[in-house]
């Protein structure tokens, strides 16, 4: 036996930047002056700030800048860098910038920020620091933004991108099964993702995966199992698949009321599972509690991951509950549904995130599958949740996750979903906003 212990501090790890500093600050609308226009300004948006521009409109004395964060995962940073660049061209009656944070077509909210006194040129993020402008810190209003359609038919446009209608990146993927009994198992993909954008709330989402190098042949051990083989054919699917379409749908969002959302989708949703479904979720603004319900019709692939499908149909359901606990920021995700073999019962999921974005978490499903559960009684499994720019020195709002379950049962099997609500909605919490804001200095 060889064993290796490698310790850290997942709540102070980090990364030095080499970001671009941020723009020096002129007379107010010099840039526009000189004969720079708002295209110019969205450009400088996106380079320095790290904000995707959907729109950029005035209303009364407010400059209002629509779209969503793209580089920093602070996203105090970005607005305070994107308050210089919109100071060098907005008209000097301008005294307010409003950020309005959208993704997937669903505004989540809209921070208001006054225009002066901006920070000092060049401000630094300097971790566990504290920003002395008192006026400026309770300046900065962060509202629900509800009502948006009628708002924006007030305001004047000045620019209007709908962005890449296709988008496309390759990518490698690495799959890892280890603890079973066949012993350490791995599979190399090369990956194609794809995206088509229909308009704002709608979109076809595809991908491609061909296995480069695998020893998944070794994969002999199938457990037993009284219930429907939903997911312990798994040995089957990565062994006759070599060019695997592992996801092809169309997903809509919505929003249905202040606090309510929507999502429906259809397709290939899954490796192993096709179907149609949708969810809804009512999360209040700035609320420690969610509280989301999903519902499915799903039908098995067969084993080669291309069109074709198995016999086996079943729905399957979750209502959930996303709490805030407020202690050491941990979440508490309570679910309780039908799961893919037709058991009933309930997934418990406690994580807690960490200053440095890194979230480390467990979970444990119990069914009422009883004596037909098989081995171990009840599913589980731990996760690990590091933000990419802890390996960079360049800032990234990206994410690299990595999981372990010991056994692959068909008790308790959720459907792997691509999309969910709370993800999409999560700017609605604003509570490490002020966190992030005071590790802006002068």
């Amino acid at each position: 036996m060889l064993g290796a212990t490698l310790s850290v501090n997942l709540a102070t790890i980090t990364q030095p930047k080499s970001d671009p500093a941020p723009v020096s600050v002129g007379e107010p609308g010099a840039a526009s002056a000189q004969g720079q226009d708002w295209d110019e300004a969205a450009k400088q948006l996106s380079a320095n700030a790290g904000i995707r521009t959907r729109r950029i409109s005035r209303d009364g004395d407010s400059l209002v800048v629509e779209g969503s964060p793209n580089r920093y995962r602070n996203t105090a940073e970005a607005e305070l860098r994107a308050n210089r660049i919109l100071h060098n061209f907005a008209d000097p009656d301008i005294e307010r910038f409003r950020y309005r944070w959208v993704d997937r077509g669903i505004v989540t909210r809209e921070d208001s920020l006054p225009r002066a006194p901006l920070p000092a040129d060049p401000f630094i993020i300097n971790p566990g620091s504290v920003f002395s402008d008192e006026d400026y810190r309770f300046g900065v209003a962060s509202v629900a933004s509800s009502s948006q359609r009628a708002q924006r038919e007030t305001e004047q446009p000045l620019y209007d991108d709908f962005g890449e209608v296709f988008s496309w990146r390759f990518s490698p993927g690495f799959r890892q099964n280890y603890g079973g009994p066949d012993g350490y198992l791995y599979q190399v993909l090369a990956k194609l993702d794809t995206q088509l954008k229909t308009d704002d709330h709608g979109w076809f989402s595809g991908t491609l995966g061909y296995t480069l190098l695998d020893n998944f042949d070794q994969f002999d051990y199938t457990a037993d199992s009284d219930l429907p083989r939903v997911r312990t054919f798994v040995a089957q699917y990565l062994d006759e698949t070599e060019l695997g379409i592992y996801n092809l749908q169309y997903t809509r969002t919505a929003r249905l009321a202040d606090n309510w959302f929507g999502m429906a989708y259809a397709g290939y949703l899954e490796q192993m599972y096709a179907g149609a479904g949708g969810e809804i979720m009512y999360r209040p603004f700035n609320s420690r509690v969610a509280l989301g319900l999903d519902a499915n019709w799903v039908r098995q692939r067969d084993f080669d991951t291309q069109f074709g499908l198995r016999d086996y149909e079943t729905w399957v359901g979750n209502a959930t509950a996303y709490i805030d606990t407020g202690i050491k920021d941990v979440l508490a995700k309570v679910s309780v549904g039908r799961y893919l073999a037709e058991d009933i019962g309930t997934t418990i999921d406690f994580s807690r995130e960490f200053e440095s974005g890194v979230r480390l978490g467990a979970y444990a499903t119990f069914t009422d599958a009883g004596d037909d559960y098989g081995e171990g009684g009840f599913d589980k499994g731990i996760y690990l949740s590091m933000p990419l720019d802890l390996f960079f020195n360049k800032s990234s709002r990206g994410y690299a996750a990595v999981g372990w379950q010991p056994l692959t049962r068909d008790g308790g099997a959720q459907l792997a979903r691509r999309y969910s609500l709370y993800g999409l909605t999560s700017m609605r919490a604003i509570d490490d906003y002020w966190e992030s804001y005071e590790d802006v200095k002068r």
